[in-house]
């Protein structure tokens, strides 16, 4: 699923998290089948705490010390190349009396900077942060880390043509496909790439654990991170404590099942809370529609607009796809709903409705549009952080600023790519290779350039926000080896708790009931909540975490129609399927304290 957010933490947006914690049994079994309970033996380091440069005193709240610990490039020799540094961070447990361990961060990706994911958390949780030491890590590729940076040549990049996403021509395919060829190529030439993959990374995590001098790893990842948190306890049952996995993956599948039924869950989030919810707000409905159907009609009038303007420029004819990019990222926070309506209404008003002759007439108009919403939102809960927000999408839509991808779906795109070649001081321009690297990297049953062509045909009318994108996979020309990984297994002990919110955009619902369909000995606890009080049990439907734990009688996860319990799923088998409506969207996703036993 190439979609939801650079880093995805505490503040990114609303999350349901349960205070529920059980047991789960796990197995783990090495790559070549040597069973596992600690990294190999490396040296002792005597890790120097400092000052982390990212922090500075008026943002307040708990000092985090940052650190870096050297690692072996590969884990499988480990005596062998040249060694990694992997940065980390730490907020001391303030409570030191009742102190039960260090609890280890990851915001998901793959590619995700993690060094003040637990300032973050000491902020939301203070509670945790007093019974715990919090520990960040940038993961090896990644911030302060060793790099990995794929080196794409300029001439390549500037060759390749720009598309509209929904144009499924064969001239626009090969040009996708040839973009994504170009980011598998540049990746593999670079000797690092090998080792940027979850399993390297799990052991890096496990050297960490032994280096602070704890028995047990407590975890809580969100997104890929659930992934990564269910691939440590599977690899690393000894050394695995608590682990907490929230907005998770399919991390009883393969990795690519969760790409692939990413564009239901961005669907349903734009439908289902979006829609209603500009339709609804006194500011922006004026502009935008009073109605789901209007906004949404509103949508298609403003990218085909958006589009149309740019070509009569003589820009190209791929503008359509940043639309599309700015809604589909609107969706990973409530400050992004107010985001996306105000692209929206932005674009009628200073566009379909201003027809301006230039560039920079529709950006003095933009700017206008710009001031008003944020002094709209003046006061309210939104109104932290949602100024940059604002700006930065303004800067793109204008071309003040080059286009971005959409953060844990497609994170650099043509257009990107060519405004990093106009600056280029060499023959290529760097490319972050971690996105992929882990992706591709960890396996997973990938397929074949055609079949995400297929799949788009297929199912772009229906998901549009997000499966024309899916029309392109760089892991389809993936040809360095891949590194498989173990499951976690109900027979050998360790606590697992998953949370998932059903409109999450990014990683989808299906995910989590289809791991516990998939791990034997689980059990459903529905915890949902909403601010004031717990909601009543018969509309205890948006919001159902799913405990697992030994010896519970199994109550499956219900599963929507087409979705996969392993194997593959070809579109034309059925694909993706909505999942039962959420009772009421207001009650969905609201944020609870994180309750470690």
């Amino acid at each position: 699923m190439r979609v939801p957010f650079p880093a995805r933490g505490p503040g990114r947006w609303s999350r349901l998290l349960a205070s529920a914690v059980a047991a789960v049994l796990v197995i783990a079994l090495l790559p070549g089948g040597t069973a596992s309970a600690a990294a190999p033996s490396y040296p002792q380091q005597n890790i120097s705490w400092g000052p982390c440069w990212w922090y500075t005193s008026d943002l307040g709240g708990l000092v985090p010390e940052c650190a870096s610990v050297t690692v072996p490039r590969d884990w499988a020799n480990p005596g062998a190349g040249p060694t990694l540094s992997v940065a980390i961070s730490r907020i001391r447990a303030t409570d030191q009396a009742h102190r039960k361990g260090i609890l280890l961060l990851n915001p998901g990706g793959p590619g995700g900077s993690g060094t003040s994911l637990g300032w973050e958390l000491s902020l939301a949780h203070p509670d945790v942060a007093a019974r715990y030491d919090l520990i960040g890590m940038d993961p090896r590729g990644v911030g302060d880390s060793t790099n990995l940076e794929c080196d794409a040549p300029v001439d390549q990049v500037n060759a390749i043509v720009g598309y509209d996403n929904r144009d499924l021509s064969a001239p626009a395919v090969a040009a996708r496909q040839a973009l994504e060829k170009l980011q598998a190529d540049a990746c593999a030439a670079n000797p690092l790439t090998r080792y940027i993959n979850t399993w390297q990374t799990t052991h890096d995590m496990d050297l960490i654990r032994a280096q602070l001098g704890e028995a047990k790893l407590n975890y809580l990842g969100y997104s890929y991170g659930t992934w990564l948190g269910a691939k440590f306890a599977a690899v690393f049952p000894g050394t695995a404590g608590k682990i907490i996995l929230d907005s998770n993956t399919g991390w009883m599948d393969n990795l690519s099942s969760t790409w692939e039924v990413m564009p239901v869950a961005v669907q349903r989030r734009y439908e289902e809370q979006f829609l209603p919810w500009a339709a609804r707000n006194p500011f922006f409905s004026p502009v935008v529609g009073t109605t789901p159907v209007q906004v949404n009609s509103l949508y298609e009038q403003d990218r085909a607009a958006y589009a149309a303007f740019h070509r009569r420029l003589g820009d190209g004819n791929d503008f359509g796809n940043l639309i599309d990019a700015n809604l589909f990222a609107s969706m990973y926070s409530e400050i992004g709903l107010a985001v996306g309506a105000f692209v929206l209404g932005g674009v009628k008003m200073c566009l379909i409705d201003s027809n301006p002759a230039s560039n920079a007439e529709f950006e003095t108009c933009l700017l206008g549009y710009l001031i008003k919403v944020i002094n709209y939102l003046n006061g309210s809960q939104l109104a932290a952080g949602i100024g940059p927000a604002l700006q930065q999408v303004s800067a793109q839509l204008s071309g003040r600023a080059p286009a971005t991808g959409v953060p844990g779906a497609h994170p650099y795109t043509l257009a990107s790519l060519k405004a990093a070649a106009r600056t280029a001081t060499g023959d290529t321009v760097p490319v972050d290779g971690v996105f992929d690297a882990v992706r591709c990297g960890d396996g997973g049953l990938w397929h074949s350039a055609s079949w995400y062509v297929n799949y788009a045909r297929k199912f772009g009318p229906q998901y549009y926000l997000g499966a024309y994108a899916i029309s392109q996979e760089t892991c389809s020309y993936w040809t360095l080896p891949t590194q498989p990984l173990p499951n976690p297994d109900a027979r050998v002990s360790g606590p697992i708790v998953t949370v998932q919110n059903e409109l999450d955009p990014a990683t989808a619902y299906e995910n989590t009931p289809r791991n516990v369909a998939q791990y034997q000995d689980a059990r459903r606890q529905p915890v949902c909540r909403r601010r004031g009080g717990r909601l009543p049990e018969r509309r205890c439907r948006a919001a159902r975490p799913h405990r697992v734990r030994r010896g519970a009688a199994a109550v499956r996860g219900r599963r929507p129609p087409g979705a996969r319990t392993g194997g593959r799923q070809d579109p034309a088998e059925g694909g993706p399927r909505r999942p039962h409506r959420p009772a009421d969207p207001a009650d969905a996703g609201r944020t609870h304290p994180v309750v470690l036993p």
